[in-house]
């Protein structure tokens, strides 16, 4: 490892020298002996005992859909360890537990149905807008979780998503967002090349406006699931 403060912008994004030093067994995942032995860590994150792992070391059904920061690397123990042993989680990468498979319509990606508010004939996916929407607040919990609920209404005319008319033309909004013009697009609405590898936020959906439009105008973003 580097001697210098490790910072979250580095998280998925060194994959050269860490994988020759994973390698060359010089590394080793955080909390994970050789033998793949797991050392849960403590309770001590503010997500904590709230029935969702949020330690990003983790993937699966039983992980939050919330940002995942590197403060919560093995302070979320109880929780993810509970998924953990259900075989909810796996380790990131490992390919050892089966996730569900995301519901695609029209070229939309619109996840999965693991959210606590699926199939109840409402769509609570904060990324659409509509007729087929709740009333009830929208939740950062629920983007990708409702699937079910917002392909129909989707498919019967009463959702479209967020800043994007029928016919394509995306409205990528303003810079009124916290990481505008940085040079990486955080709108969790685009996907490729041009996006940031730091945690998407519900609220910088089209507030982050000239990062976006100029990675996709230049091939290097799309919409999501397109």
């Amino acid at each position: 490892m580097t001697t210098t403060p490790l910072l979250h912008d580095d998280v998925l994004a060194d994959a050269t020298d860490c994988q020759t030093a994973f390698e060359a067994g010089n590394l080793t995942l955080r909390g994970v002996a050789q033998n793949g032995t797991v050392d849960f860590g403590d309770d001590s994150s503010e997500w904590a005992n709230d029935n969702e792992c949020d330690d990003m070391r983790f993937e699966g059904p039983g992980m939050t859909t919330t940002p995942l920061l590197f403060e919560d690397i093995m302070t979320d123990a109880t929780d993810c360890q509970t998924a953990f042993n259900a075989g909810l989680l796996a380790l990131a990468g490992s390919g050892d537990v089966e996730m569900p498979d995301d519901i695609i319509v029209k070229g939309v990606n619109f996840g999965n149905d693991l959210g606590e508010w699926s199939n109840d004939g409402e769509c609570d996916d904060p990324r659409f807008v509509g007729a087929g929407m709740t009333t009830t607040p929208l939740l950062q919990d629920d983007v990708l979780r409702d699937a079910t609920d917002c392909s129909t209404a989707f498919q019967a005319g009463n959702l479209t998503l967020r800043g994007v008319a029928k016919d394509g033309t995306v409205d990528f909004g303003d810079d009124s967002g916290e990481w505008a013009n940085d040079g990486e697009c955080d709108d969790m609405r685009f996907e490729g090349p041009g996006m940031t590898t730091t945690a998407l936020l519900f609220d910088d959906i089209m507030t982050d406006a000239t990062d976006c439009q100029t990675a996709f105008d230049a091939g290097n973003l799309m919409l999501v699931g397109q």
